[in-house]
């Protein structure tokens, strides 16, 4: 059976009569991580079957039902994944405040880099980075494979870009993760047999390098990422900068880029999670690129209290596939149009090819044991007192090999002097 299809179904569909809870994509904040394999898991997986429809018509009551672009109960009214564990937020307060008077305030005027500042751990994961990057990419056994296998390039390209906008909902998780050391190391596996490796090859600054390879050969997806996370006014920006590159079995290859995430309501108000700025997706043997903007048109605070709430969220993309025949990209041919929002539904033309309402849920990743190498950052003490619930040596732990970490560099930058 073809796991990607075509549903040709009736353009007005009827409305009906739901559950009071519907069952979606990630109801809960943390995203599932399973280190044990389970046979009857492995044995019982099917890659979920990728549907596309024609794109439902909405009411002109949406913004009271949510229905614009099938935004989920979890979305706020104006845009934004956001957070309900209040005891968690009030924990991270706390603790900013804290950040905050030790530094004398300067955090919000310098934009300083939060990987420099030094956090306690009771607002820590008991994961390393290395391990919560691949939580972007647990959509990929599923759309890479079929990607692979699709000789239509734009319709390849459309599934390229419905797994970078399914990802983002995993990454929303509140506790932060440690920072991995230098030549720390990361190695697991997808339910289906993709192989994941991670490896943190740069300590200043902070470089992350990674990659996923399909169990088939099917597909190679690889990149490095420099982390920045930085408090800007009251919020928090968060991106992972550099190229992610996908390269299929027939020698086709694609380069795309992510968005910058956007905590709000760190001090005060509501916390919510949004994605600005842009993602590009380029398919260097076929000459097709999109550039999707996140929020294209922000209205600000003072703006949105004189404006019609019934406009698009915050969590809104809009962007254009189109043909490179020419230096001037403007003049390109436009081949279709993309849009939807990354907490609702995703649409090409009037097409629609993946919605959150369809109960997506994410590939699960097995930690490798007998094959990872001693540098494994499930090894790291920390992180092992943290899981054994025991924060007191955690805290200790991760003292302990920050100042080693901190040593460490200063004696590489003595003998680069000799």
């Amino acid at each position: 059976m073809s796991i990607i299809s075509q549903k040709k179904s009736e353009s007005k569909t009827k409305k009906t009569k739901h559950k009071k809870k519907q069952k979606l994509i990630l109801d809960v904040e943390e995203p599932r991580v399973v280190t044990e394999p389970n046979e009857k898991e492995i044995e019982e997986y099917e890659p979920k079957e990728i549907v596309v429809k024609p794109s439902p018509q909405r009411s002109k009551d949406y913004n009271k039902t949510n229905e614009l672009w099938d935004r989920v109960h979890y979305a706020h009214p104006n845009g934004g994944w956001l957070y309900r564990n209040h005891e968690m937020i009030k924990k991270q307060r706390k603790i900013v405040f804290e950040i905050i008077k030790s530094i004398a305030g300067n955090i919000f005027k310098s934009e300083r880099d939060l990987c420099s500042i030094t956090m306690p751990v009771s607002i820590f994961e008991p994961r390393s980075y290395l391990h919560r990057l691949v939580d972007l990419f647990q959509f990929c056994p599923i759309f890479f494979k079929v990607a692979a296998q699709e000789k239509d390039p734009l319709e390849r390209l459309k599934l390229v870009i419905c797994c970078v906008i399914l990802g983002l909902h995993n990454t929303v998780a509140q506790a932060k993760p440690f920072n991995p050391i230098l030549g720390e190391t990361f190695q697991g596996n997808f339910i289906d047999g993709t192989e994941i490796y991670c490896e943190q090859v740069c300590h200043h600054p902070p470089i992350s390098a990674y990659e996923i390879i399909d169990k088939d050969k099917l597909y190679h997806f690889h990149g490095r990422g420099q982390f920045k996370s930085k408090f800007k006014g009251y919020s928090v920006t968060g991106h992972s900068e550099g190229d992610n590159t996908l390269e299929f079995s027939d020698g086709s290859k694609i380069v795309f880029t992510t968005p910058v995430l956007l905590l709000k309501g760190i001090i005060f108000g509501d916390r919510i999670v949004e994605y600005s700025s842009t993602a590009t997706f380029h398919d260097v043997t076929n000459n097709l690129y999109c550039e999707l903007t996140f929020n294209p048109d922000p209205r600000g605070w003072i703006k949105s209290m004189f404006t019609s709430s019934k406009s698009n969220p915050t969590d809104y993309f809009y962007g254009q596939i189109i043909k490179i025949t020419h230096k001037n990209i403007e003049k390109c041919k436009v081949l279709c149009e993309v849009n939807g929002s990354w907490l609702g539904r995703t649409d090409f033309d009037d097409m629609t090819y993946i919605s959150l309402k369809d109960g997506w849920h994410p590939v699960i990743i097995y930690e490798k044991k007998e094959e990872s190498l001693p540098s494994d950052c499930k090894y790291r003490s920390d992180l092992v007192q943290l899981k054994s619930g025991n924060s007191k040596n955690a805290a200790i732990e991760k003292h302990r090999l920050e100042v080693l970490q901190r040593k460490d560099a200063k004696l590489r930058k003595m003998a680069s002097r000799k």
